[in-house]
């Protein structure tokens, strides 16, 4: 295997498909995912996700119709570097992406060990040794360091595998809990019936159903391993992102028909999945659906790390970064050295993030605010690149040629009004430690262009893709 070559053909049509779905995370509604949106738009939370989920779709145009004629492990930032053919805007967008991963892995890693013990006590009074929670913390990136470096198609059917039994099962309870419940009704999907009216339900949408989907997006950086990448990258999208609307809003009208006036009380809890289930079906169901989510929220983490691998790989290819880190090993096609900084890096994020955390604020919210500023650092990246390439899109398609104003500049347009007022709320009125997200995403970016204008004297590689099919 030549170095900075990956293995073609690894993962397939439906290998994607799962790949998105678990980095959505089907368990996610049914802790966590919900719970802002039920804040926010009270019960018409299930509307919320099946008209975010809809409203996405427009910023998926931007994204179907480039991954359609460009297929690199750099995902997003050779959409960027294709249209514009700038170093400093489409390398930082590379980071973007990275910084993105990065903090997901740090937050997820914090997340399976703060749940299980917050969950742990909640449910059955077991207060969980905090070492043993630092050391759950540890658990992801170090099966992340396994998985990623073995080759992609162990990831993929680790993610086929997990993501069946996931959707299965809260099908399954789901379904279970609405034909217990004496709460259902058409109720939860009459926007007027939100906590506070439009605006209620509005903000709900932007923070609730419309961010939860954003995962769909991790599969662009596996193009290179994907078989027939020009058709199966946009095919999977769509298809993941329709299967998890549907999935999500069923799940979350199971939540909010089966609380029923209940809600507020199920929104006190840890979990208001969880909660329900525990209404209608007891400890041990409660417990089996616990236990689902923690190994579902493992794997959604492990799997997304490659993400961050295959970006890593490519910045280096391209000569942004050390050569070295585009190594591709010899028999399993992944690039491992990638993927152990990728790893060095989580370990080093928990322990330094948690260290004075924990140590000013106690440990229950040392934790929890260490996962909050790694989960407002990622999606707002995610925003911010997701606006760059919708806007990207019109002075692309009018370079091919191709440009039609309805569908390449207006709807994504709209999309990039909408995940604008999703940054404005995700980032207003924050207070300390929460603020130091204000000074951590001006620095990562800064930092961002001083490693490419440290890097500029060096063969830089930029493709422009002048040669894809048109």
């Amino acid at each position: 295997m030549v170095a900075g070559t990956l293995k073609k053909d690894v993962i397939t049509f439906w290998g994607l498909v799962f790949y998105a779905i678990m980095v959505i995370s089907p368990a996610g509604p049914f802790a966590f995912t919900g719970a802002s949106a039920m804040d926010y738009a009270g019960k018409t939370a299930p509307l919320t996700f099946l008209i975010g989920g809809l409203t996405l779709f427009l910023a998926v145009i931007a994204v179907y119709v480039y991954s359609g004629r460009i297929s690199s492990a750099g995902g997003y930032y050779k959409f960027v570097e294709a249209t514009f053919n700038n170093k400093y805007f489409s390398k930082s967008v590379g980071f973007y992406y990275l910084f993105v991963v990065l903090s997901s892995i740090i937050g997820s890693s914090i997340l399976l060990g703060w749940f299980t013990w917050i969950g742990l006590e909640t449910m059955i009074g077991y207060s969980l040794p905090f070492t043993y929670v630092i050391a759950i913390s540890f658990v992801t990136p170090v099966i992340y360091l396994i998985v990623g470096y073995l080759s992609l198609n162990y990831s993929q059917k680790i993610a086929v595998t997990v993501g069946l039994i996931d959707l299965a099962f809260y099908l399954a309870l789901s379904i279970a809990i609405i034909v217990k419940s004496p709460y259902n009704g058409i109720q939860y999907f009459n926007i007027m019936n939100s906590n506070d009216g439009l605006h209620g339900f509005f903000l709900g949408m932007i923070v609730g159903g419309f961010v939860a989907f954003s995962g769909y997006g991790s599969i662009v950086v596996l193009a290179e391993e994907a078989k027939m990448p020009s058709k199966s990258i946009k095919k999977a999208i769509i298809t993941s992102l329709i299967i998890m609307i549907s999935y999500d809003t069923f799940v979350i009208y199971a939540n909010v028909a089966g609380a029923g006036p209940h809600l507020p009380a199920a929104l006190e809890f840890f979990a208001p999945g969880l909660f329900v289930t525990k209404s209608y079906y007891g400890m041990d169901v409660t417990l089996a659906a616990f236990f689902v989510f923690l190994v579902s929220a493992l794997i959604s983490t492990v799997i997304f790390g490659n993400s961050a691998a295959r970006d890593l790989f490519s910045l280096a290819r391209d000569g942004i970064l050390p050569p070295v880190f585009a190594k591709v090993h010899d028999r399993y096609g992944s690039p491992y050295i990638a993927v152990i900084t990728v790893f060095v890096i989580a370990i080093i994020g928990i322990g330094f993030g948690l260290i004075p955390l924990v140590h000013y604020y106690g440990e229950n919210y040392g934790m929890y605010y260490l996962l909050v500023i790694n989960a407002l650092v990622g999606s707002t990246f995610t925003l911010v690149y997701h606006i760059i390439i919708n806007e990207s899109l019109p002075f692309f398609m009018f370079k091919l040629k191709q440009l039609k104003p309805l569908i390449h500049i207006v709807g994504p347009t709209i999309a990039s009004g909408i995940i604008g007022i999703a940054m404005y709320y995700s980032l207003t009125g924050l207070s300390y430690p929460l603020s130091l997200v204000y000074a951590i995403i001006p620095l990562l970016v800064i930092l961002s262009l001083v490693i490419i204008y440290v890097m500029r004297n060096r063969s830089i590689r930029m493709d422009t893709f002048t040669t894809v099919k048109q």
